[in-house]
């Protein structure tokens, strides 16, 4: 090679690795720019959750304050339409946040025992109203050989079969919807091979793991079936088998995306057999370690605390909104307490140094000071009055974060700015005073 060709290679090699140079640049601006896109649309979801989830705690708690007041007929049925289309919307909220969480990676599963079979009959109690309105008749069908308690995730699989039970409820105008559980046997590993039903993790095995069980799920209905070409894109994000304008389903298209989002990240396998017009049956499979029926039922009678209920407390309610100010202080005034109102942080901290209280109920997201920064102070003021006088015995004041954050971390906030309970808005007025009561304050 003469030096013209060497210094022509040499120059050639210069320009690709400055093309190389550029190229990762460029990635890397592309890779920033996206994770702040979706940070962007992350906190954008939260904040619009919150900002949902606070007007529909005042309208979810005065429901129940009033179902418990003597109503007439007419009146009661008006009073559940209420309480029909909050739980409604809440419903539509949660499917867009669980969307969220799980496109940045922040949706974590437990790992517990549960028990299976009460929790197949929790879905079919819990749905059964709606079946009944429509004339449907849902049941459910479990093999005699499955295991009674497994081990996983109980909430994320009740999600699963709720989303997949309400689906076939929506598209079903009569007839039936089953929900089915069933092993798939070891035994017939091989043979299964050639089916679609294995999942990625199974289909790897010579056998499975030792206390083990593969188990397929099934929810069936005798609806309007699902054409080939609606069942290619069914599982995707917002997808709807029909169209906004002439929408004949209510739903936001997420619930199936968000199941098989759940499912794979299970490692397990979802999918549909169907027909237009005859029906649908949907499946999903997942292999679950077998747990220890009697060691749970032990544990569980251990672990319980009976709630006592607690002795007239003075309460301090630090809360912005007037709405939930006012079903708060009605939960709270209806069950012996007594109760100040703080509409901010900064006056709750005035509030606590002027007047001794058994309890505050903190909201976070708040004008001026925020329920996080109030709890910071509050506790730094006990720190030094601690200090201060040796002879200062007066315990920590216990402090319950209710508020309508609910992305994973926001717990985990609470309590590292020194709170000792979390409660997410929308709740109940039982939930409200059973976390008191769990308290056992003195």
């Amino acid at each position: 090679m003469d030096d013209l060709q060497r210094n022509a290679l040499e120059l050639r090699i210069r320009e690709l690795e400055d093309l190389y140079k550029k190229a990762l640049q460029e990635a890397e601006k592309a890779n920033i720019k996206a994770f702040d896109a979706e940070r962007t649309k992350t906190i954008f979801l939260a904040n619009m959750s919150h900002e949902i989830r606070t007007p529909m705690n005042s309208i979810i708690g005065i429901y129940n304050i009033l179902d418990q007041t003597n109503l007439n007929p007419e009146q009661r049925e008006l009073l559940e339409v209420i309480n029909i289309s909050s739980h409604n919307l809440l419903a539509i909220i949660n499917d867009i946040l669980d969307f969220s969480k799980i496109k940045a990676g922040q949706l974590k599963l437990e790992h517990k025992p549960f028990l299976l079979h009460e929790g197949i009959h929790q879905v079919i109690k819990m749905l059964s109203l709606r079946a009944k309105g429509k004339g449907i008749e849902l049941s459910y069908r479990i093999q005699s050989s499955v295991p009674e308690c497994i081990i996983g995730d109980a909430i994320r699989l009740h999600q699963i079969l709720v989303n997949l039970t309400n689906n076939a409820l929506k598209f079903t105008l009569e007839g039936s919807v089953v929900v089915s559980v069933e092993i798939l046997d070891e035994g017939r590993l091989e043979d299964l091979r050639q089916t679609e039903y294995l999942p990625d993790q199974v289909l790897v095995m010579d056998k499975l793991p030792p206390e083990h069980v593969l188990l397929k799920f099934e929810v069936s209905d005798t609806g309007v079936g699902i054409s080939e070409e609606e069942q290619a894109r069914l599982f995707l994000e917002y997808s709807q088998i029909d169209t906004p304008l002439v929408k004949q389903f209510e739903g936001t298209g997420l619930g199936l995306s968000i199941s098989k989002n759940l499912i794979d990240l299970m490692q397990g396998k979802i999918g549909v057999i169907s027909k237009k017009d005859s029906g649908s049956t949907f499946w999903f499979t997942l292999l679950y370690k077998v747990g220890d029926i009697e060691a749970y039922r032990n544990k569980i009678t251990q672990g319980q605390r009976k709630i006592i209920k607690s002795r007239p407390l003075d309460i301090l309610l630090v809360e912005d909104n007037i709405l939930n100010q006012k079903f708060a202080a009605t939960t709270l005034n209806r069950a012996g307490h007594m109760v100040d109102i703080a509409e901010n942080g900064k006056v709750a901290f005035e509030k606590f140094r002027e007047k001794h209280y058994d309890l505050i109920i903190m909201d976070i997201a708040m004008p001026i000071m925020d329920g996080l920064e109030s709890t910071r102070v509050i506790r730094k003021y006990e720190r030094e009055q601690s200090e201060k006088d040796p002879t200062y015995s007066k315990p920590p004041i216990k402090i319950i974060a209710v508020t309508a954050h609910v992305i994973m971390t926001d717990r985990e906030k609470c309590i590292l700015a020194g709170m000792n309970e979390y409660l997410a808005k929308p709740y109940r007025p039982k939930e409200l005073t059973d976390v008191i009561d769990l308290l056992e304050i003195d």
